[in-house]
């Protein structure tokens, strides 16, 4: 049956922090550009792509992160800025909601005390 396999959303949530928390870790700025540039055709004219193209100009100190929530969703997230984007490789991308956004903002302050999300390290 199809709904055999039903997952109820606090546990794909629960299930997506646990995998933000564990890939979290910081990419540098080049290695943001190498990515864009590996990925340029993929989103032309993608605002979100362009905002995040805006920030790094704009903010290039800034502390930028990456995480993969789940297979195949790659989150890129600017600290100072709180803007982030997700993207699907190959298929679209769009911007972190506040959701997303707290759960990275509580991923990294978790990386920077020691201690990940659900217990310590």
């Amino acid at each position: 049956m199809p709904f055999d396999k039903f997952v109820d959303m606090e546990t794909l949530s629960e299930e997506r922090r646990k995998s933000v928390a564990d890939s979290l870790r910081p990419i540098t700025l080049k290695e943001l550009v190498v990515t864009l540039k590996q990925h340029e055709e993929e989103f032309v004219g993608d605002p979100w792509r362009d905002e995040f193209v805006r920030l790094m100009q704009e903010q290039p100190h800034a502390s930028f992160y990456l995480a993969i929530p789940q297979k195949d969703i790659v989150v890129y997230y600017c600290r100072d800025a709180d803007f982030g984007v997700w993207v699907v490789p190959g298929s679209g991308s769009g911007p972190l909601d506040e959701a997303g956004k707290r759960v990275m903002k509580e991923a990294i302050e978790g990386s920077l005390s020691g201690h990940k999300l659900g217990g310590k390290r």
